[in-house]
């Protein structure tokens, strides 16, 4: 995988570069502007750095609408809207004009004082310090955390709670707290300096908010269980606000029972007040006791049934430390399933009301969430590990009965139950909805709308001067909607009006806005660095008794514009013939390597044995590479992230026959355009094989030589490509293990090789029954050894369906690819099973080809 990886943040408005170490092989980017978190984006670091220029690219590339959105919202909350908009006029949010709420911060632990210790140093560097902060003890086995708090911390309030069970911690900070607002979070957990004061911002602008949940981003990204952790969701529910709210006392829909959108306990604030309504915390529930968690959402479930606003504040940002091993990761997910089904099984016991609405929430799960992530596990194990998708499941079943064990065991009276919900259900047939009409100006300061008071929704027609903009719907539930959450929803719907302000031309007006953001994004013009000239390059250039083929190519190499040391490595997979030696005494500084065995593959892994530097770069006898070749395919390696990549490769001539129509089948090119390959492309064909073919391959490419020495990736498959029965396919396996592991492979168009193509009808047939099969056994490959049941798509429906319509077409005259080469393709792609067996075979009585010398062996 592609790890470490480091988690920063990165402020717009004061871009430049971050240094983050050279360890590090990317960086996960939290995109700030003036404070507010605008999204995630993973950025390379090169030498230790993550560029500027790099960020500002995906920043164009990914987040332009958000960024829209942030300018119109920024502006409808100020003093109103006078003239046009500009990106560079952004400033950060005015003071808050309300008193703020009093905030007790509590964190509950149990004998973690080591997680302890950094969480409580992010909390002393608060910008705006809670009334307290309190460290409850969680029944503890030792007085570690105790003493941390007392030497080191002072100044904050520890409490010790004896009752194991986090909810009986989490009740014991509400006794304890004398703030208007209690907020939460978990010792393995780091807050953001400005987290207090989100919290209580929001808090304070609206007083029918009643809970407020924020972003949580992992604080390390550095071992394979924390990474798979954030491709299964983790915790972070994005950086848009989502606003939450139910009919007070009322049956709530299916969509919010699970309320699974606003995030978890490791960051949450509730209005102390709030709790004399809808009750404390379950004690039968979370940590520590036989449910194994579901407190967090469970109360988030009573927050909406009171019908305060609940809310997702993503400028509310704390970092989680994940689990680090994968027999955490699964016990976590375990314990994740067995929650879902004990918290689905409290509210169906507590709340008859809502028993149809969660069991439309059970079916959801188990269809949408439980099957198609298994699904989607087994039929591409390189997503996610099947086992790890059964253990939730596992734990869901299991669940089964736990909370009422859970709740006989821990809360025996039901007369002293903490969490009673004291809300009375609403009684008789609700009428019909109702529903007024507003007018709002946006040239004007946004109001308080009091209208939404008593009504169930609004109606808002947003103009500007006079000039309509748009309209929009808002549920309000009997609530006044205040200016924030009005101009939350109105830089949602319209926010391309408000910016352009309904100017004719808004795709001009957009395009001004572009140009300002570009400049702002990257102040400097990005300037092109190369790789360091220390950095060497091995080339190997693999040939089968073609001299002549070997002469030109090697002139060609001999031409490359470089000042870096270059091994050349040719290797000679029919040796013993006179015409090869004697090219080579033309090139007397050219390193000879015979390979016997026959297989392009067994050639190349014996020259990648031979190979002495870092980078290896790779080209083939029948290939003529540009003076600037080399140093234009190396230079991307700058990134830390980047594994291989590969050129452009053209048609040297197009004389005969043979060679036009190669070039009709697909030819070697991959356009002229920059492209970046990674795993979010590699995991985004979810029922459809990657096309790794896609990339290029083996006659024009350069990667890392260490690749060959992880166990992941390795050397090239033998039994695959030119000269065994199987034909082809060995470079594109070798990109799909390679993106598989979670590296980046990069295709630069600059690098340019020239190919010569078959010039004969009987060569250019050969080839393609040798691409056919290869072809065919190359998805087969990725079916036994990896699982990958996509490959089935492509075998069973995807090439059938392909030479179905070519040859529809040829009969139709709408395609002039010849009978005869369609026949050859049909033919190789049958005997592709048998060529895959035969080259097995092949691999048996040869043995395994050579192997590179480890790092270790070469210390050694």
């Amino acid at each position: 995988m592609l790890l470490p990886i480091c988690p920063v943040d990165y402020e717009l408005a004061s871009p430049g570069d971050l240094k983050v170490g050279k360890i590090y092989r990317a960086a996960r980017v939290l995109v700030r502007w003036h404070g507010v978190p605008l999204g995630v984006i993973q950025v390379p670091v090169e030498e230790g750095t993550v560029r500027a220029r790099d960020i500002g690219y995906r920043v164009m590339a990914r987040l332009q609408p958000r960024i829209g959105r942030e300018v119109a919202r920024r502006a409808l909350v100020g003093t109103g809207i006078d003239g046009p908009l500009a990106v560079c006029e952004h400033t950060p949010d005015p003071a808050s004009p309300h008193q703020l709420p009093t905030i007790s911060v509590a964190v509950c632990t149990r004998d973690r004082p080591d997680d302890m210790a950094k969480c409580l140093a992010s909390l002393a560097a608060l910008r705006t310090p809670p009334l307290e902060i309190m460290v409850v003890d969680n029944a503890p086995a030792t007085d570690a955390t105790e003493r941390l708090v007392k030497e080191r911390f002072p100044q904050f309030r520890y409490v010790r709670e004896d009752t194991p069970g986090l909810d009986h911690a989490r009740n014991r900070a509400i006794v304890e707290s004398r703030g208007e607002i209690v907020a939460y979070t978990d010792d393995d957990v780091m807050v953001d300096p400005g987290w207090t004061e989100a919290l209580a911002r929001v808090f304070a602008e609206d007083p029918a908010i009643g809970l407020v949940t924020g972003l949580i981003e992992p604080a390390e990204l550095e071992t394979e269980a924390q990474l798979l952790f954030e491709r299964y969701g983790g915790f972070g529910r994005g950086c848009v606000r989502t606003y939450l709210q139910s009919r007070r006392g009322a049956a709530m829909t299916w969509n919010l029972v699970g309320a699974g959108q606003l995030g978890a306990g490791a960051n949450m604030a509730i209005r102390r007040e709030l709790f004399e309504e809808i009750g404390y915390f379950d004690p039968a529930l979370d940590v520590g006791t036989p449910t194994l968690g579901g407190g967090d959402h469970e109360i988030f479930f009573r927050c909406l049934r009171s019908g305060m606003i609940c809310l997702y504040e993503p400028t509310a940002i704390v970092r989680h430390r994940h689990r680090r091993s994968m027999p955490e990761l699964s016990k976590l997910l375990y314990s994740y399933g067995h929650a879902t089904r004990c918290f689905f099984d409290r509210e169906a016991d507590e709340f008859p009301a809502d028993r149809p609405a969660i069991k439309k929430l059970a079916r959801w799960w188990w269809r949408h969430w439980a099957w198609d992530r298994w699904r989607r596990s087994a039929w591409s194990p390189t997503w996610f590990p099947l086992e790890l998708v059964s253990r939730e499941i596992r734990g869901y079943i299991d669940g089964k009965g736990g909370y009422r064990r859970a709740r006989t065991k821990i809360v025996a009276d039901e007369l002293k139950r903490p969490d009673t919900f004291k809300i009375r259900d609403e009684n008789g047939a609700r009428g019909p909805e109702r529903v007024a009409l507003v007018v709002v100006d946006i040239a004007q300061p946004l109001r308080t709308l009091h209208e939404g008071e008593g009504k169930d929704r609004l109606e808002i027609l947003v103009q500007w001067k006079g000039r309509p903009l748009g309209r929009l719907r808002m549920r309000c539930l009997g609530c006044a909607i205040v200016p924030s959450r009005l101009a939350d929803e109105i830089s949602r719907v319209l926010w391309w009006q408000v910016v352009t302000l309904g100017e004719e031309e808004e795709g001009v007006a957009w395009s001004r806005q572009v140009a300002l953001l570009q400049e702002m994004v990257n102040p400097e013009p990005a300037q092109k660095k190369s790789l360091d000239e220390t950095v060497g390059v091995s080339l190997i250039v693999a040939t089968c008794d073609r001299p002549a083929d070997l002469r030109r190519c090697l002139a060609s190499v001999m031409a490359s514009r470089t000042q870096r040391r270059l091994q050349i490595i040719v290797v000679d997979n029919r040796p013993g013939r006179p015409g090869i030696q004697e090219v080579l005494k033309e090139f007397p500084q050219v390193e000879l390597v015979e390979e016997s065995r026959p297989g392009s593959s067994y050639a190349r892994n014996a020259g990648l044995a031979a190979a002495r530097e870092e980078i290896v770069a790779m080209t083939d006898d029948d290939m003529v590479v540009s003076p600037d070749w080399l140093e234009r395919l190396i230079e991307p390696f700058r990134r830390a992230d980047v594994a291989a990549v590969t050129g452009n490769t053209l048609p040297a001539s197009l004389d005969s026959e043979a060679e036009i129509k190669f070039e009709t089948y697909g030819g070697f090119g991959r356009g002229y355009s920059t492209r970046e390959f990674d795993e979010y492309w590699f995991h985004r064909w979810r029922r459809r094989a990657t096309p790794t073919w896609q990339l290029g391959g083996t006659g024009n490419v350069a990667f890392r030589r260490s690749l060959f020495e992880d166990p992941e990736v390795g050397p090239f498959e033998e039994c695959l490509g030119a000269g065994v029965p199987a034909g082809v396919g060995e470079d594109t396996l070798w990109f799909y293990q390679v993106l598989r592991t979670g590296m980046v492979i990069l295709y630069e168009p600059a690098a340019v090789a020239w190919h010569h193509h078959r010039v004969t009808m009987a060569g250019l047939k050969k080839q393609l029954m040798a691409y056919s099969k290869g072809h065919v056994a190359y998805h087969l490959v990725t079916l036994l050894k990896y699982r990958d049941k996509r490959a089935l798509v492509r075998l069973g429906y995807e090439l059938p369906q392909s030479m179905l319509s070519r040859v529809w077409g040829r009969l139709r005259g709408t395609y002039d690819y010849p009978w005869g080469l369609l026949g050859i393709e049909m033919t190789g792609m049958l005997l592709g099973p048998l060529s895959l067996w035969q080259s097995k075979r092949h691999v048996r009585k040869h043995g395994p080809g050579a192997r590179p010398v480890t790092t270790a062996e070469q210390s050694a």
